[in-house]
């Protein structure tokens, strides 16, 4: 996303100085002024219509997408049988052309917003299982031998010691995904019907109207960044302990470094 920014900020400032020199490019390249000029005359649409749809089927398919990839996690770390046997069909499912799928699921599920949800699912949920999944292996084994000992059950002991460990993979996981999630949104109103960005995308493109392309890929942009900020502070909230205690940490460094240097 950030590199998505960055390139769209050095493409602006190539119009810009386009536009000064007279060169060809300002043909191709909008400026920040048509850009601007875009966003006013669509900006009521945009708010109103546009925005809002593509989130509502974006926050859907990631919500979905979460709880999928949460509980093919758990079912993977649980079953070590379903892990063999389902994580190369997971693989094997992001091999595939996301573009013809979209195009297959609107056969099956018709134009509403059902097939743009599963696309957003599709591009979101591998990110959370194999995240999370990673997390669930990766914790101490001295930590489970020791409940164990203490008499808990193995639905205590995953509830009470690998769920906690894993969160912070989870959210690794959680925060990639939700990278994906507008994009995933996007295509699948491209290719199906329906009032989002993806649509106002391909009738600029249509219509050659490169100002309100790049106004859209800007403000699908700011809507991955948004994301992403969601995703991170919710994590801060759910790991406040985990944090609070690396703050705690840093902090006294910082006060013995202090005191090395008053004694020095």
């Amino acid at each position: 996303t950030l590199l998505a920014l960055a390139g769209f900020g050095v493409f602006t400032l190539g119009s810009e100085l386009s536009a000064v020199d007279g060169t060809d490019i300002q043909t191709l390249i909008p400026t920040g002024a048509e850009i601007a000029d875009a966003w006013e005359r669509f900006r009521v649409d945009l708010i109103g219509t546009f925005l809002v749809n593509t989130m509502r089927v974006t926050l859907t398919g990631y919500a979905l997408a979460v709880i999928l990839g949460l509980i093919l996690a758990t079912l993977m770390d649980f079953f070590p049988v379903v892990r063999w046997l389902l994580y190369p069909v997971l693989v094997l499912s992001q091999t595939i052309p996301t573009f013809a799928i979209a195009v297959l699921l609107i056969l099956v599920f018709g134009f509403g917003d059902s097939p743009k949800i599963v696309v957003v699912i599709l591009f979101c949920f591998f990110a959370v299982a194999t995240n999370t999944l990673d997390g669930f292996r990766s914790v101490d084994k001295n930590q489970i031998n020791l409940v164990r000992a203490m008499g808990a059950s193995q639905l205590e002991t995953w509830w009470k010691v690998r769920l906690p460990a894993a969160l912070p993979s989870f959210f690794s996981g959680a925060r990639l995904a939700a990278t994906y999630s507008v994009v995933g949104a996007v295509i699948g109103e491209y290719v199906g019907s329906g009032e989002g960005l993806g649509k106002f995308l391909q009738r600029s493109y249509r219509a050659f109207q490169t100002d309100q392309v790049f106004l859209a890929i800007a403000l699908i942009a700011a809507l991955s960044v948004a994301m992403v900020a969601l995703v991170t502070l919710v994590e801060l909230i759910a790991l406040r302990w985990r944090y609070i205690s690396k703050l705690k940490i840093w902090w006294a460094r910082v006060r013995n470094m202090f005191a090395k240097t008053d004694a020095s």
